[in-house]
């Protein structure tokens, strides 16, 4: 078998293989230029196939001369699928080659095409014998006449631009064109060798076969690297899509439980203003009994009869302080940041979490002067609360039953900021966890049903007033929680002081009564604030439904006659803001002068309405005393509105 047939064979499997390769790739939407290559391969698998067809008839000395003017055809059509391919964009796109590119090779296939299906490019008669070394042997050389010649030139011309094409494709650094390049200036070599031999000028094998080798490589080396490229790319896309699906995933969790976590606060913020009502009611009427008893003369002599009532007080004012705790804790509190002082915050977290005091829990407080903060009073209490309840069941559940104080501390920062230290002496916080603790979900209290909100919503909490939280473990054993808040440039009312209650001035009474109008739906309290306000020198006219209170001012003599009207917010028919809103339309000057007296708003609506400007809402239970001083105070600054 001849070199020339080996080289043939060898390049008819390479370039078919190659072929399918490039096909395959050329599907995908990014290889569409990988097409033409098919085109290129095809056409040099055609020429190798001439080439062996031509091998085995120069071995059985059979005429080839036929596979001169075959293989120059084809050699023009595989110059023209290189020249396209070198100047083709990556979309393979026919548009895209240079309109002299695609000139050029139409018009030289076509006359290549028409000269050796003409004749007039052919072999030369007589056909040379030549004595080949590397062959061992004589063989028939056809001899191409001069416009074969010219015909082969003009497909080694394109060869030359197709160079100048992978050069430009160097020069913008195409990844893999230098490659490309110098395997194109060998098949250029390869080539001309090639054309030499048909022209009669060298006698040697043909190489044009091993020109394609050095091309060919390089182009599927560009292609299997582009592609190895691509896979990786598509796997790392892959793996950023399945994070990215996961967190979000987790991200949509992790809001769903929020969201769920802040609707059961809501619901129990509903349920604890309508607790705090039910509770304040009877506490109204039996502070004003309490207050009667204590003014009868019967007692003036009895001194265990006094003690009873004074104490009967103290359990009254303990289960206001315990409504108004929890109230305090689970409703927000109004839109604007008010001045606080976190020493109140501290307190009121104190008097919420009480009955872990009852367990053995030791309480230390260390509440020394701070500077006002600004702040929802509701939210902080909250974020108070959390690390004490924390703390304390953190010490039950210990096993040194010894160590069990809980200290709370509120100082002033070296840099001026306020601050509320808590530290308890449990177990501390295990190391895993205690650089994530305000993370949502993270918790050490996993098996006894702990969620990991309570430090996440805390931390939400002081983050939005513009302050930090932070949590370390103490070096003689237990957690401390350090919350710090910027201070409000507000003048202090004086060091140790605490702030009050906006009041209005006690006015003497008058020789003509105050005339009040009372809806109270509760009917023990509606007769007990009746009797009291009677106590105090005011004209009482009380009704129970507000249907009927309406009715009665419907007289505008009788209307005429009313100073103002104090009503109660939560009744089963008409509420205090329908009431209000019945009042501003039939009665605007009563409107003016409404107060309204309530144990707690559970409906967000009637929450709003008590934050509207220019009404008075006094919270139960209220004094007697207290009451009618608001009253009368109220009929002097009717449009005053205030939160007592």
């Amino acid at each position: 078998m001849s070199i020339e047939l080996i080289l043939a064979v060898i390049g008819v499997a390479l370039q078919f293989t190659t072929m399918a390769a490039a096909w395959t790739l050329g599907g995908a939407a990014r290889w569409r230029r990988a097409r033409w290559f098919t085109a290129v391969t095809l056409t040099a698998g055609m020429y190798c196939v001439v080439d062996v067809v031509g091998a085995l008839q120069i071995m059985q000395g059979m005429n080839h001369d036929w596979t001169m003017g075959t293989n120059l055809v084809l050699a023009t059509v595989h110059a023209a699928t290189w020249l396209i391919f070198a100047f083709v964009d990556n979309a393979g796109r026919w548009q895209s080659v240079p309109l002299a590119v695609r000139s050029i090779s139409i018009a030289a296939v076509a006359v290549n095409l028409t000269l050796v299906t003409t004749g007039l490019a052919h072999v030369l008669e007589p056909v040379r014998v030549a004595y080949i070394p590397m062959l061992q042997a004589s063989v028939r050389r056809p001899e191409l006449n001069a416009l074969g010649q010219a015909a082969g030139a003009l497909a080694l011309l394109m060869f030359a631009g197709s160079a100048y094409g992978f050069l430009r494709r160097v020069r913008i650094g195409e990844r893999g064109a230098g490659a490309i390049l110098l395997g194109f200036g060998l098949f250029l070599l390869f080539t001309l060798e090639e054309l030499a031999v048909a022209s009669g000028w060298i006698d040697f094998i043909y190489l044009a076969d091993l020109g394609y080798f050095s091309v060919v490589a390089p182009v599927a080396w560009q292609m299997l690297s582009g592609f190895r490229d691509d896979a990786n790319e598509l796997d790392q896309l892959s793996t950023h899509l399945t994070d990215e699906v996961r967190r979000r995933t987790e991200e949509r969790d992790d809001a769903r439980r929020v969201m769920l976590e802040q609707q059961r606060l809501a619901s129990l913020g509903r349920l604890a203003a309508g607790v705090g009502h039910e509770i304040n009611n009877p506490l109204q009427y039996l502070r004003f009994n309490l207050e009667e008893l204590r003014d009868h003369p019967a007692l003036r002599d009895d001194e265990e009869g006094r003690v009873a009532v004074d104490q009967a007080f103290e359990g009254v004012d303990r289960i206001r302080q315990v409504v108004d705790g929890l109230r305090t804790y689970v409703r927000p509190g109004a839109d604007e940041l008010v001045p606080l002082d976190i020493r109140d915050v501290a307190r009121a977290a104190l008097r919420v979490a009480a009955p872990q005091w009852r367990q053995g829990i030791t309480v230390s407080t260390e509440l020394a002067d701070v500077p006002l903060v600004n702040g929802h009073e509701g939210r902080l209490v909250q974020v108070a609360l959390n690390p004490i309840v924390n703390g304390a069941q953190a010490m039950l559940a210990h096993a040194d039953a010894t160590r069990k104080t809980l200290t709370v501390v509120t100082r002033t920062g070296a840099d001026g900021w306020a601050e509320i230290l808590v530290r308890d002496q449990g177990p501390g916080f295990a190391p895993e966890v205690t650089a994530r603790l305000g993370e949502p979900y993270v918790t050490t209290k996993a098996a006894t049903g702990g969620t990991g909100l309570g430090l996440f919503v805390a931390r939400g909490i002081v983050e939005a007033h513009g302050g930090t939280v932070t949590f370390a473990n103490l070096p003689e054993g237990g957690a401390s929680v350090l919350v710090r808040l910027p201070p409000v440039k507000v003048p202090r009312q004086g060091v140790g002081e605490r702030r009050t209650p906006q009041s209005f001035p006690v006015l003497p009474k008058t020789t003509t009564p105050l005339r009040v109008l009372v809806v109270e739906d509760d009917p023990s309290a509606l007769h007990a604030i009746e009797r009291g306000l009677v106590r105090e020198g005011l004209e009482v006219t009380s009704y129970s439904r507000a249907r009927d209170a309406l009715a009665w001012l419907a007289d505008a003599e009788v209307a005429r006659r009313v100073d103002l009207v104090v009503t109660d917010l939560m009744m089963p028919d008409v509420s205090g803001s329908q009431f209000a809103a019945a009042l501003a339309t039939a009665h605007p000057r009563l409107r003016e002068r409404l107060v309204v007296l309530t144990g707690g708003a559970a409906a967000p609506e009637e929450e709003a309405f008590l934050h509207e400007p220019g009404l008075l809402v006094l919270g139960k239970p209220i004094t007697r005393q207290e009451l009618a001083a608001q009253l009368r105070a109220r009929v002097v600054a009717p449009t005053k509105g205030s939160r007592a």
